[in-house]
């Protein structure tokens, strides 16, 4: 995968997100309307690249990943546009990229599916084709074309129901399967995941009752997926990770409840709640917590996992660091018998098939070697954009000591003096351990 790719994928998110926060001020949008701009600008890309991310034969999907990463902002502009309007030709026509996208996911599912070799992996794959659904829906409701004698704001709903029970929810249960295939129950709470969607769909269409017992079903399958997270899952994630996992898994006992009421009027023909406190309630606390925070929450999951191979120092300092951070921390190994001098200890460990020593130059080797022999000339050029943000920064930088680069309106350049402490080894929880303490030499200030 290419850096630069990965680079636009990572800040696709953030882009989207706030894209979609302008579009707020517009009073003409409905609350179904903005929870569905909500999954074309946020949840679907967030979902998707993280999907596509996650294999392991990521260059067999770069072709698709870039056809995305075009389609997917002009799409859901278009979107934004159509909704905008009445329903009718130009809307439907609006409303025709995004069609287009759930289309070129459901696809990708297709190929997805018949190279799937667990039941995580079917059940993303499905996730895939379930999304064109609403796709199909969305077209005809901007044209307002009724499909299979529904018309109005059901359409919608129904947009709704495919970009977040029939796309997300099968992808949850996707990742949460490996952490769970050892229970009996685990492969029938992922195939009722996979099946509630469209059966929930095709009892609103013909059956009542097939609608009541796939909300029941469904309802079952997400609270067990919201209590084996909180089993599995929780105890071992940290910070943020935790958080986003107890707002997602545990908002879904509200949202179901809802859904299960909601149900249960249909089928005895009342309306114990109306579409609109659904929307609030139900629309809103599924898009935003249960699907969003979900994606997210099993996102930084992986991360962390990622993350946990690289060799991380445990040594973590909090407030004003400066330069006599370790000595604070009682870190610094005193005793050791040849204190380490230099980065490295010897260049030569490094040679390999690769990389080859020998054509460094030797003061290059040396400094390397012997960093604490050398003081360093800092010459600070700083980006026109970034001038005024970066005096913001050194107000917060100077008092922390870290990461405290200097202006331009300091000096033209700094005298920097080097350090190399030795740090024992079971503080930090990796071998042969230093610490490069850089000093500005005028004003005893830590970089």
């Amino acid at each position: 995968m290419p850096q630069r790719l990965l680079q636009i994928i990572h800040s696709y998110i953030p882009i989207g997100f706030v894209s979609w926060l302008l579009t707020w001020p517009i009073p003409s949008y409905q609350s179904t309307e903005r929870i569905i701009l909500f999954a074309a600008f946020v949840v679907v890309p967030l979902t998707l690249f993280r999907v596509l991310l996650s294999f392991e034969q990521l260059q067999q999907h770069v072709v698709f990943i870039k056809l995305c990463i075009y389609l997917l902002p002009v799409s859901a502009i278009s979107l934004m546009f159509s909704f905008l309007m009445t329903p009718g030709i130009l809307s439907g026509f609006l409303s025709i990229p995004w069609c287009v996208v759930t289309f070129a996911i459901a696809w990708k599912g297709t190929q997805l599916i018949r190279s799937a070799s667990t039941l995580a992996e079917i059940s993303k794959a499905i996730a895939f084709i379930y999304i064109s659904i609403g796709g199909i829906w969305l077209v005809g409701h901007q044209f307002s074309m009724p499909i299979l004698g529904f018309k109005g704001e059901i359409m919608l709903l129904t947009v709704n129901h495919f970009h977040y029970a029939g796309f997300v929810v099968p992808i949850l249960l996707g990742y949460l399967y490996p952490y769970i295939k050892q229970l009996r129950l685990s492969k029938f709470i992922v195939i009722l995941g996979m099946l509630a969607p469209i059966a929930i769909a095709l009892g609103m269409t013909y059956s009542s009752i097939l609608e009541w017992i796939s909300v029941i079903l469904y309802t079952a399958t997400l609270l067990f997926y919201s209590t084996l997270v909180f089993i599995y899952i929780i105890p071992k994630a940290t910070g943020w990770t935790k958080g986003f996992h107890i707002a997602s898994s545990g908002i879904v006992w509200v949202t179901m409840a809802l859904a299960v009421i909601y149900g249960y009027g249909q089928w005895i023909g009342s309306n114990t709640i109306s579409i609109a406190a659904m929307v609030l309630w139900h629309g809103w606390g599924n898009a935003i917590i249960f699907a969003f925070l979900g994606i997210l929450a099993w996102h930084t999951t992986i991360m962390d996992e990622e993350t946990e191979r690289i060799p991380f120092s445990k040594i973590q300092g909090k407030g004003k660091i400066g330069h006599a951070i370790f000595d604070r921390l009682q870190v610094v190994h005193h005793s050791c018998e040849t204190p380490p001098t230099g980065l490295i200890d010897n260049m030569q460990d490094y040679k390999s098939e690769t990389f080859d020593p020998c054509i460094l130059d030797e003061e290059v080797i040396d400094f390397y070697e012997h960093t604490e022999n050398y003081e360093l000339l800092l010459t600070p050029h700083w980006s026109k954009a970034f001038a005024i943000p970066a005096k913001l920064y050194k107000l917060f930088s100077n008092r922390v000591e870290q990461m405290n680069f200097p202006l331009k309106a300091e000096t033209t350049e700094q005298q920097v003096a080097s350090r190399i402490l030795p740090i024992i080894d079971g503080k930090d929880s990796r071998k042969s351990v230093r610490a490069w303490v850089r000093t500005y030499t005028e004003i005893n200030k830590t970089i």
